[in-house]
């Protein structure tokens, strides 16, 4: 009697050992919900750029720049008061995820634990770098870069805050223009000028990824990065509607992007213009509306020398882009050449 207890025991232990294994078994091949990542950890990875791979590799891939935003995306950030920072979360909700992609570049994983000890010094790759919400970043540029906005307003006897700010950029004479238009209207009227310290390519719009140039078109800010590798940074909006349409009539596809106007004074395809440049438009933008900025950007002064000579190798819808573009410089008067000495120092 008790060798059949025992064997009755011994079987329902062995039974349930076998069950055991085959229900871990199923939920390895079919995933166990409790391994897929819930919302809220995708969230927290899109919001710091961190892509991983479902087969956890030897590397890790983190995504670097959005190579493209919708024209439409301003609205999303037409309050001063919102605080931004990169998010995919937040672009998937401007448009289809077809009409934006990200562009990624692999990076090594993560380095083993002994790396970084046997000198005793923490691994450069431990490493943050704080990370700035739009209201930290204008709480720690906003007060000296007003001040010497608020002199370059008073010099040119111009109304802060403007109802419109105007760019425009000539790539030969490596300058960015201000204007400013007050408030009920009227003529733009020019406050100062920034030396462009760095912008590849040569005259001739963007036409693909790579090519380091420098857009050429009339564009719009559509985000400001208060994390950008280059201080602070302006966003513009290309490709805009005629790049993509001059793109597809072409048989163009990859366009590129992540054009951006920021500080310091290295750049390929973007506008590097020192910090200080670059906090006061930083500034300017969060105060008045991205939306309120119009940008322009031309291989030459077309208000002083009209349009260039078509060229057979040129894009045959180039001579349409230097006509919209002479027609959108033309609200600006021209800054005279050799501004006085304290105009230049800010006076």
């Amino acid at each position: 009697m008790r060798l059949n207890k025992r064997f009755v025991l011994l079987s329902i232990g062995v039974v349930g050992m076998i069950s055991s294994a085959a229900v871990t078994l199923a939920l390895t091949h079919s995933g166990s919900p409790t391994d897929a990542p819930t919302p809220e950890m995708a969230t927290e990875q899109a919001r710091h750029h961190k892509v991983i791979p479902e087969s956890a590799p030897a590397e890790v891939v983190y995504p670097l720049r959005f190579s493209y935003v919708p024209d439409d995306i301003h609205a999303y950030f037409a309050s001063p008061s919102e605080e931004l920072s990169w998010s995919v979360e937040t672009l998937e909700g401007a448009a289809h995820p077809d009409t934006w992609s990200t562009e990624i570049q692999p990076k090594t994983g993560p380095r083993s634990k002994r790396a970084g000890r046997s000198t005793g010094k923490k691994s450069r790759s431990r490493v943050r770098k704080r990370r700035y919400t739009l209201k930290q970043r204008l709480k720690e540029i906003s007060p000296k870069a007003k001040q010497r906005i608020a002199k370059k307003f008073e010099a040119a006897n111009a109304q802060w805050p403007p109802a419109e700010i105007g760019l425009v950029g000539i790539k030969d004479s490596k300058r960015l223009e201000l204007y400013a238009r007050p408030k009920g209207g009227g003529e733009w009227m020019y406050i100062d000028r920034y030396p462009v310290l760095a912008a590849s390519g040569i005259s001739g719009p963007k036409l693909r990824r790579g090519d380091k140039q420098v857009p050429e078109g009339v564009y719009r800010i559509t985000f400001l990065n208060p994390n950008s590798r280059y201080h602070v940074s302006l966003r513009v909006n290309y490709p805009n509607r005629f790049d993509r349409k001059m793109a597809k009539k072409d048989g163009r596809r990859d366009l590129g992007g992540d054009i951006m106007i920021h500080g310091k004074n290295s750049s390929a395809g973007c506008l590097a213009i020192g910090d200080d440049a670059a906090e006061e438009l930083f500034v300017m933008a969060a105060n008045i509306g991205m939306s309120k900025i119009k940008l322009i950007i031309a291989p030459t002064d077309f208000r002083k020398k009209g349009l260039p000579e078509y060229m057979a190798k040129q894009p045959k819808w180039l001579p349409d882009l230097y006509s919209e573009v002479s027609v959108a410089m033309a609200e600006f008067k021209a800054p005279p050449e050799n501004p006085s000495l304290l105009t230049l120092l800010g006076f």
